[in-house]
């Protein structure tokens, strides 16, 4: 199982994964090994995977050395459908023709702004908008949609979040669909960002330890929030919006 998780937020674009990478044969897997499914390419790109280990190293290989065709598209999307095209042409000389079992999430810059394309069923590019800013991918995904609904449903009702808030809703999100599912889910958590650079244009970064470490640390202080709005719910000191204990029936 794999979970990758990106918000397409007003300032920027996060993406979240988890480390597991899990090789297979015949559908059954095989292995657990720790691996690096978010990389920073040419462009600056930003890229994730969820799906076929060898097939997205192929993709994001493909997004490396076109990246130099970004500028030169007339629409945002006319990118990713070049490398939709370019890697099912490759895929067909070499055989894989009706078993794609890749989903990258590629971040780049277009047109003075920021783009998040999510690959979805066979190579699809989907980009994100202000109405559909977040976006799942893997098998963690069934975990993940609802969850991800609930926290844009508290933390987003005005809208995309931010940058820094988006990190800590991914952080959540990874965080929960490794606490739930019984195995193939895995951390560390490892998170990229892409950002407006001070100096122009755009930069994309990879977070360190340290940095994910506090928001992971602040999931336990949101939790801890709840707590405290859950005891003073049950001593009757909660906000006076707060529902009122139902009467039980004598």
């Amino acid at each position: 199982m794999t979970i990758a998780v990106t918000f397409h937020c007003t300032d920027g674009a996060v993406i979240a994964a988890d480390s597991m990478i899990t090789p297979s044969m015949g559908g059954v897997g095989i292995g657990h090994h720790h691996g690096q499914k978010i990389s920073i390419l040419p462009g600056p790109q930003l890229f994730a995977f969820a799906g076929d280990v060898g097939q997205n190293a192929r993709f994001r290989i493909m997004a490396e050395l076109n990246h130099g065709h970004i500028a030169g598209q007339q629409h945002a999307l006319d990118f990713p459908l070049l490398l939709t095209r370019s890697i099912i042409q490759q895929f067909v000389q070499t055989g894989i023709n009706n078993s794609i079992d890749a989903n990258p999430i590629l971040i780049f810059a277009h047109g003075g702004t920021h783009h998040t394309c999510v690959f979805e069923g066979a190579l699809q590019p989907r980009l994100l908008d202000e109405h559909h800013y977040y976006s799942a991918a893997g098998s963690g995904k069934l975990s993940a949609d609802p969850f991800l609904r609930f926290l844009t449903d508290v933390f987003c009702s005005n809208g995309r979040p931010t940058v820094r808030e988006a990190i800590f809703l991914a952080t959540w999100t990874v965080q929960h669909v490794i606490d739930v599912n019984p195995g193939g889910v895995a951390g560390p958590i490892r998170i990229g960002t892409f950002e407006h650079n001070p100096v122009g244009g755009f930069a994309a970064r990879s977070l360190p330890i340290n940095e994910i470490e506090e928001h992971q640390q602040a999931l336990e202080s949101a939790r801890d929030a709840l707590r405290l709005w859950r005891d003073q719910l049950q001593s009757g000191d909660a906000a006076a919006d707060a529902p009122a204990q139902p009467e039980v029936p004598a």
